[in-house]
């Protein structure tokens, strides 16, 4: 299993993303993923640095009234590959598997903070 399956797996489980500290996320996962993702930890924590970044991004431009862009990172190059990276990725795909994760935690976490 790939390291964004087991993350995907505890998340699709009840694990989350803490965001009360917002530069630093905690991760939440269920006991039992706990040893799995210990395996993976340098790509859930790509992931989580990327999420970071991508919420701060949009956290800026709903405070300020706009739509979101197109969140990516700031080291990206310009260019084909993936929108928020840069990576090359499969065609008919806008991001690689790691921003496509990250975006979707980052969302998620945009929208809780902005019911609030």
């Amino acid at each position: 299993m790939t390291p964004l399956a087991v993350l995907t797996e505890a998340l699709s489980k009840g694990g989350r993303l803490l965001w009360d500290r917002p530069n630093k996320p905690r991760l939440m996962v269920p006991t039992a993923l706990r040893e799995r993702l210990e395996s993976e930890r340098d790509a859930v924590r790509e992931v989580i640095r990327r999420a970071t970044i991508f919420r701060q991004q949009a956290l800026e431009f709903i405070q300020c009234g706009q739509a979101v862009p197109i969140l990516a990172l700031p080291e990206a190059p310009a260019g084909d590959g993936c929108l928020s990276c840069g990576v090359e990725i499969e065609p008919g795909h806008f991001r690689c598997e790691v921003c496509s994760l990250a975006v979707n935690l980052a969302l998620e976490a945009t929208s809780s903070k902005s019911k609030v």
